[in-house]
């Protein structure tokens, strides 16, 4: 039997495209650092209130899921308890805001670091797929592992310049993280093309 080497016709292809998940993550970090870049004072003392309101959503959506369920399809499923947790963390989040707020900087520079990580591993994607900019992907890690380490060692002399840095460090690891998801998938997909793949 004549094999098929198109990627496309063997279920490469429809992985490659930037899912809703990843676009919505992309798009919330951006916005949340524009409200620390322009409101850092307002925001501080409602970002973990947001946080704590969408968490307990997430939670009460997984739990009315899980009671829609088919009681065969319910058996092996962990919506309920992933709703519980979420409504769990939500409320944890809010109890504790002011802990969460002094802790602000260590959270969103661990963020930013690893988003830095995640693209070195992503460079070495590109170069193995010998992408002709594979070396932007390793510029966009610097700027990101550059950002989380000036906010975890937190230089500033106030808080509000601290805010405002943290939510410029956010709106550029937003953007950079679509951009190099968009590319690594376009990449991805130009590469299983090129290639042929044997079972």
């Amino acid at each position: 039997m004549k094999q098929n080497k198109n990627p496309r016709k063997k279920g490469f292809g429809k992985h490659m495209h930037l899912s809703w998940t990843e676009l919505i993550a992309g798009i919330a970090i951006i916005l949340i650092g524009l409200v620390l870049l322009i409101w850092p004072g307002i925001a501080t003392s409602l970002l973990f209130g947001v946080i704590g309101a969408v968490c307990i959503i997430i939670g009460l959506v997984y739990v009315v899921r899980y009671f829609m369920l088919e009681a065969k399809i319910s058996i092996t499923s962990f919506d309920l308890s992933l709703g519980l947790v979420w409504i769990l963390g939500g409320v944890l989040v809010i109890i504790f805001k002011g802990l969460l707020i002094s802790l602000l900087p260590i959270l969103f520079g661990l963020i930013i670091l690893i988003g830095g990580v995640v693209k070195i591993q992503s460079t070495l994607g590109f170069r193995r797929m010998n992408a002709t900019r594979w070396y932007i992907e390793l510029v966009c890690a610097i700027i990101s592992i550059a950002f989380g380490v000036v906010i975890l060692l937190n230089p500033f002399s106030t808080a509000l310049l601290l805010m405002r840095v943290i939510g410029a460090g956010l709106v550029v690891e937003g953007v950079m993280d679509l951009a190099s998801r968009i590319f690594f998938k376009r990449a991805c997909d130009a590469y299983f093309i090129e290639t042929d793949f044997t079972n």
